[in-house]
């Protein structure tokens, strides 16, 4: 059996904005490298790992590093709060989390601009994903 850990990411929201408190909401992020038709995109990527998420979703912009064309990939369409939909493009890739690699699927859009990891094209390809809140670490066993 092996983990992967990540600790969550704070990141700062404000709580009352006249008095200028803020607190910190904690993450579920973790960091992964992608490559596509053997080019590895050069930064290591920070994603939101989301359990109400099927597929992986990130920028367009990233594919166009790649050299992968957007257009190509099959057209899907992602339904998020209040009905709103997002266009996106699924492409086959390499993902990388550690000593961890597999294939799956991203769906890149030219709307949306968070990276976002989901269950069926995330989530399936470890043994057990626990989400430790006390802890404020993310386990991803494979």
């Amino acid at each position: 059996m092996s983990v992967i850990r990540f600790d969550y990411v704070p990141r700062p929201i404000w709580i009352d904005k006249e008095e200028k408190t803020i607190d910190a909401l904690y993450t579920p992020i973790v960091q992964i490298r992608i490559s596509s038709h053997h080019k590895m995109y050069p930064r290591i990527l920070e994603c939101l790992v989301d359990s109400g998420l099927d597929y992986n979703l990130l920028p367009a912009d990233i594919a166009d590093l790649l050299g992968i064309k957007l257009e190509k990939g099959e057209k899907v369409e992602h339904i998020g709060i209040g009905d709103v939909g997002i266009v996106a493009y699924r492409h086959k890739i390499k993902l990388f989390i550690q000593n961890h690699n597999f294939e799956t699927y991203i769906d890149f859009s030219r709307v949306n601009k968070f990276q976002i990891l989901g269950r069926y094209a995330f989530f399936r390809f470890f043994k057990k994903v626990t989400f430790d809140e006390i802890k404020k670490q993310i386990e991803l066993e494979y």
